[in-house]
């Protein structure tokens, strides 16, 4: 079940496809960025990359630690299940998708003979397989992506309620053949920050967060299931990007005792508080004081009446306002961004 191969396919197009890249983004699904530890249970949620849709009760899309795959629970009631990428999410996909074949496979096993659609579609035209049968499964699609393509999907769509589905592989390439051990066109991890210390440009791939926050919309949905509204949504309920300008880093305290404050650490625009990543805390100096030294044995007056001190105990003593408008070591200015493909 490694490679969608058929007895048709001819040599040159085997190699045509073995030069391209795999489209799908996490299709191992390794990466769960917004899973979360509580009492020693994790919950990992959706993986990065993908778009889980269930609007019935019971749904629920995570990693199945047994068999290394990534689970979907079929909710109760009549709504469908959808599980998607889209897999144009790159710059310039047009120019590289448009026109050409497009081969796509998924493995995945279900728990009983229920029908399970997989679609390769460009808004326009589309390739589905269906299947009812239960066990292991390999999906095999093939889109000739239409010349005005407004995108390109990968859908598992199951509309029976209470359905277990393990997905182990999508993968899905520019040619008539799906290659699954192709490198993928995604170079590093969606959502990581980088920075540059020679241009205010970021790259193609790569969204400034040296800017107002920006509501991602469409084309980063891959980008969104990461962020997952830990800065902020827009009103159209789309994760916003954090707004870095001026800002230092620091790592994350994870209940060390080296940031003592890392409770109190505030949301920088969403609702994310506390000893978490991507919180924000405010500038302060460690509690100190500085001496000032002085006498008080100085007499003011003498003769018979004896001498007599004329300090005034109730009166502080000031160094004097001292410094800038901040408090800052060295540094210097650099370009941060955010990875989005």
């Amino acid at each position: 079940m490694e490679n969608s191969v058929s007895g048709n396919t001819s040599l040159d197009e085997l190699l045509y496809a073995m030069q391209q890249r795999n489209l799908v983004y996490n299709g191992d699904f390794r990466y769960y960025s917004n899973q979360v530890l509580a009492g020693g249970y994790i919950t990992y949620n959706c993986p990065d990359g993908w778009v889980f849709t269930n609007a019935g009760s019971f749904g629920m899309v995570g990693f199945d630690t047994a068999t290394n795959t990534c689970y979907i629970n079929t909710g109760g009631g009549d709504k469908t299940t959808t599980f998607q990428q889209a897999l144009h999410e790159f710059p310039r996909w047009q120019q590289t998708l448009r026109g050409n074949y497009v081969a796509a496979s998924v493995i995945m096993t279900v728990s009983g003979n229920y029908p399970v659609s997989v679609t390769l579609t460009d808004n326009t035209d589309a390739d589905t397989v269906t299947k009812s049968t239960g066990g292991d499964l390999q999906f095999d699609l093939l889109l000739k992506v239409n010349p005005n393509a407004s995108g390109l999907f990968l859908v598992v769509e199951c509309k029976t309620p209470n359905v277990r589905i393990n997905i182990s592989q999508a993968y899905a390439n520019i040619g008539k053949v799906a290659i699954q051990s192709l490198p993928t066109m995604v170079q590093g991890i969606i959502g990581e920050r980088r920075q540059y210390v020679a241009t205010e440009t970021p790259p193609a791939e790569e969204l400034s967060l040296c800017q107002p926050p920006v509501a991602l919309g469409d084309g980063y949905s891959r980008l969104n299931s990461v962020i997952n509204g830990r800065f902020g949504t827009s009103g159209s309920g789309m994760s916003l990007t954090p707004d870095m300008r001026g800002y230092f880093s620091r790592s994350w305290n994870n209940g060390a005792a080296t940031d003592p404050d890392a409770g109190q650490r505030t949301a920088l625009g969403g609702t994310v508080t506390g000893d978490h990543v991507g919180t924000l805390e405010q500038d302060m100096f460690l509690k100190h004081n500085h001496p000032l030294p002085w006498t008080a044995n100085q007499p003011s007056m003498g003769g018979n009446a004896g001498s007599i001190t004329v300090i005034n105990t109730l009166q502080q003593s000031k160094t004097g306002d001292t410094g800038g408008s901040e408090t800052r070591p060295k540094n210097i200015a650099e370009l941060f961004t955010i990875k989005w493909a």
